[in-house]
């Protein structure tokens, strides 16, 4: 952790905190996850090409990996402020953006929350009725609920923390 990063963590509330140290986890999960689909993707690739082999597996466990990323990055994009709504924010004044932010974090909770709960019960069928042999895969399928739940904890945090300052720290 940098000096700037500890600065940013020790002056702010339970809920900043909570943000930033969660934010580290996805992230690192995130990158573990590349890492992981980048090593298993190219020793796919090179054990097809020169052993004429394959991983037992391994195509199921890529797709999963890039759901892993997308649904992490989809969480990332959150904390980052990369997803908004433009299409009425454009012509309203920064003061109403300001005071929109709070009411609009909260919807996005709400929804997300009711997502979070289809996908637990998608995801508990799924498992029910999976074959012995195939519930590795449904395992992998969690972050599915996972990710709508993560997005419901960011919007909520976002909702009790309140509207970013538009000035950046050196």
């Amino acid at each position: 952790m940098t000096d700037r990063d500890t600065r940013y963590v020790c002056n702010r509330s339970w809920t900043a905190k909570l943000e930033f140290y969660l934010t580290r986890v996805e992230s690192t999960i995130a990158v573990a996850g590349l890492i992981l689909l980048l090593g298993l993707s190219l020793t796919e690739i090179g054990a097809r090409n020169f052993f004429h082999l394959s991983i037992p597996g391994a195509d199921v466990l890529d797709r999963y990996l890039v759901l892993w990323l997308s649904f992490l990055g989809a969480v990332l994009a959150v904390r980052e402020r990369h997803i908004k709504i433009d299409a009425i924010a454009v012509w309203l004044s920064e003061s109403w953006r300001r005071r929109l932010e709070r009411p609009i974090f909260i919807f996005s909770a709400v929804v997300c929350g009711g997502l979070f709960r289809a996908a637990v019960r998608f995801w508990r069928e799924e498992w029910l009725y999976a074959p012995a042999a195939e519930r590795w895969i449904t395992v992998l399928a969690v972050i599915i609920p996972l990710s709508f739940f993560l997005l419901t904890v960011h919007y909520a945090l976002r909702f009790l923390i309140g509207p970013r300052s538009t000035r950046r720290d050196p």
